[in-house]
């Protein structure tokens, strides 16, 4: 069990918040809320600019998370990260090497798939300019999945 009942504050990040970062938001919530761990997680995502702020998360992005049954809130818009937040989360979870850069690299700073096995790259294309959603959507998966079983070991999750 964790000895402070505070909840760990995760951020999500990309560029834009527009594509990536949501989808991984709404894959942990997923994930925590399936196993009955909601509660211990603040999760939210955001991007280092401010290109899409306001707007909804991209149609392939909705798409994509609805068919593999992961609810994303009707109230995400995206959002730019702000120094407050750098500070004060838990872990931030860069999509790519340019936004961990873009964070400032501190100790809260890691990247998406340092948490996956077996991967040639570290980083997660953007897919919005290059339409490759599907293969960005599985490396998402596979990083948010081991990233969630990485925190469940590291704070002793095992009991809910």
């Amino acid at each position: 069990m964790r000895a402070t009942v505070e909840p760990i504050k995760i951020i999500f990040v990309c560029l834009g918040n527009y594509c990536r970062s949501p989808m991984a938001e709404a894959i942990f919530n997923t994930l925590a809320e399936a196993d009955g761990r909601a509660h211990l997680f603040q999760v939210s995502s955001a991007g280092t600019k401010d290109w899409d702020v306001g707007l909804r998360p991209d149609p392939r992005t909705q798409k994509l998370l609805w068919e593999h049954g992961y609810p994303l809130s009707p109230h995400k818009r995206a959002q730019m990260i702000t120094q407050g937040e750098i500070q004060q989360a838990d872990h931030l979870i860069a999509m790519t090497q340019r936004v961990a850069d873009e964070l400032g690299n501190g100790e809260n700073v890691s990247l998406l798939l340092d948490y996956a096995e077996d991967l040639p790259s570290k980083d997660i294309p953007d897919p919005y300019p290059t339409n490759t959603f599907p293969e960005a959507f599985s490396l998402i998966e596979q990083g948010v999945q081991a990233f969630y079983a990485h925190l469940v070991r590291t704070y002793h999750l095992n009991q809910k």
